[in-house]
């Protein structure tokens, strides 16, 4: 192992291990695709959160993130308001998924990875359970997301990168 590494080299077992079950969000916040980014912004300002949840009859259909309004919305400057777009339009349709039993830091590589901050969390039945942000994991364990991001931008400048 190498000294500064906080995180288990590979093939290593980690000293404890921290599931996403037990530090993700299970009261998801959610819209359908036909609700607007109007609605979407006041329920991100009332519950002091950078995403909500696109479902619809049960079935997830996306995520409306912070950057995903910014992007799709507000820098387009088509002149529609708020009221005028509709969710579908602006919404990531194929968020990254995981398990609920995975553990934290693989976690938190696949947010490395998918250049992502929030991961919609699935259960065995692959039921929509919960969420967990980078800002979850920052709380439990910080020097996994530095750890993760100092790895990657080292990785990436070596041709063939990888993460462990």
């Amino acid at each position: 192992m190498v000294m500064w590494s906080l995180l288990p080299e590979k093939g290593e077992e980690p000293k404890f291990r921290l599931k996403v079950s037990e530090i993700m969000n299970r009261n998801l916040i959610t819209v359908t695709p036909q609700d607007t980014v109007f609605k979407v912004a006041q329920l991100m300002s009332e519950h002091n959160i950078g995403s909500v949840v696109v479902m619809e009859k049960g079935v997830l259909r996306g995520i409306v993130t912070e950057r995903d309004l910014i992007s799709r919305y507000i820098a387009k400057k088509d002149g529609r308001k708020p009221e005028e777009v509709k969710v579908e339009e602006v919404m990531t349709k194929e968020p990254v998924i995981v398990r609920d039993n995975i553990d934290i830091d693989e976690a938190a590589r696949i947010m490395v990875e998918h250049n992502v901050r929030r991961l919609i969390v699935v259960n065995s039945n692959k039921k929509v359970v919960g969420i967990i942000s980078s800002r979850d994991i920052l709380k439990v364990a910080p020097h996994i997301w530095f750890i993760l991001s100092e790895r990657l931008r080292l990785a990436k400048s070596k041709k063939g990168w990888s993460l462990v």
